[in-house]
């Protein structure tokens, strides 16, 4: 997954939507917009309830381009193992635990030609087949701070094709039945090409049955967070942090308002973290780990929903004198504070795992 500008690490654009679900609107809170596709996918073709142990990050990303302007992102982080494609199907770390524990395979056609794409979506809806595919967030109409404005790596489902309003309806990340103009669909797969070289489509399929989280995947997972956490780059975990909040910490003395790309990412990756480590704990009954997750558990609600808090105060600030960059600072400085504070919880999380795999 390439890096773009103005977005997070993986590129994948998905807007936050909480961490609970509802049985009237699908709700995911998977920290990027393919696997809240799949896991829509795999609910309603599978019967699987969720993903919830695919997803147990606690990552940072920072990277400022330019000591100048907002050319920066800060966002989660993965390393090159974490998501890769090899002869067109998901694999490295990421594709082998959603096959793992789900039993689930992804595969993907290119098409870098639309009229192929076109044969191929008109001819799947026409067998009641759904089609998850890229897209550009620049043409999703209600996404009206984009529309037409930016582009954005997105992913929609398609579910049918209106002929008579020429308009096809999909599923995205936050919202279900949406509809989407010829026009922009038009559009849309001219700006992906222009970005990625080909527009992919996702194919989901079972190869093996639903697991609970194994010992060795939990401390994997765990693991994964530590190694990003302490890294000794200066863009990558606490260090990341640092780099960012002195970044911003200049915007904030010259009292102007900014918006940070990738931060919207948070608000999922910590919903996600939460229903991880309440899975992880269904799947290990023992009042030890229930201790050590207490106090993530406790603070991981209130981080999902301060996240997404500034991301809408940063908006605000850049509309409205109501709202000041300060005022978006101090907010993103308390939420870091908290951060930090959570990484002694998967150190001491990593230590009952080992004792755990010791002890077998």
């Amino acid at each position: 997954m390439k890096q773009l500008e103005g977005q997070g690490v993986t590129t994948r654009d998905a807007m936050g939507v909480g961490v609970n679900k509802s049985t009237n609107t699908w709700q995911s809170c998977l920290p990027d917009c393919l696997f809240m596709a799949l896991e829509l996918e795999a609910r309603d073709k599978f019967a699987i309830a969720n993903m919830d142990r695919l997803f147990g990050e606690h990552s940072y990303h920072f990277d400022c381009k330019q000591k100048q302007g907002l050319d920066i992102i800060f966002s989660r982080y993965e390393d090159k193992q974490y998501f890769r494609f090899e002869q067109e199907t998901i694999s490295g770390y990421l594709g082998d635990k959603l096959q793992a524990l789900y039993g689930l395979q992804v595969s993907a056609l290119s098409f870098p030609d639309r009229n192929a794409l076109d044969q191929y979506l008109f001819t799947m809806l026409a067998k009641n087949e759904r089609v998850i595919c890229e897209y550009s967030g620049k043409y999703v109409p209600y996404r009206v701070e984009d529309y037409h404005k930016y582009y954005g790596y997105h992913i929609v489902t398609f579910k049918s094709y209106d002929k008579a309003h020429n308009a096809f309806m999909v599923d995205d990340a936050l919202k279900r039945d949406v509809s989407i103009s010829w026009q922009d669909y038009q559009s849309s797969f001219e700006d992906v090409l222009a970005h990625e070289g080909s527009v992919r489509v996702y194919h989901i399929k079972k190869v093996g049955t639903e697991s609970p989280l194994t010992l060795e995947w939990a401390l994997k997972q765990v693991e994964q967070n530590i190694a990003g956490l302490v890294s000794d780059s200066p863009h990558i975990g606490t260090s990341a942090i640092s780099e960012f909040l002195e970044y911003i910490s200049c915007l904030n003395e010259i009292e102007r308002p900014f918006v940070i790309p990738g931060v919207w990412v948070f608000s999922l990756q910590r919903a996600s973290a939460l229903n991880w480590l309440m899975a992880l704990q269904q799947d290990f009954s023992d009042p030890k780990l229930k201790r050590i997750c207490a106090p993530m558990i406790e603070a991981l609600p209130d981080l999902s929903k301060g996240w997404k808090e500034v991301e809408l105060l940063m908006r605000l600030s850049c509309r409205s004198k109501s709202v000041t960059g300060h005022q978006v600072y101090q907010r993103i400085l308390h939420l870091c504070e908290v951060e930090q504070a959570l990484i002694q919880v998967w150190l001491d999380l990593q230590e009952w795992l080992l004792a755990k795999r010791r002890a077998s």
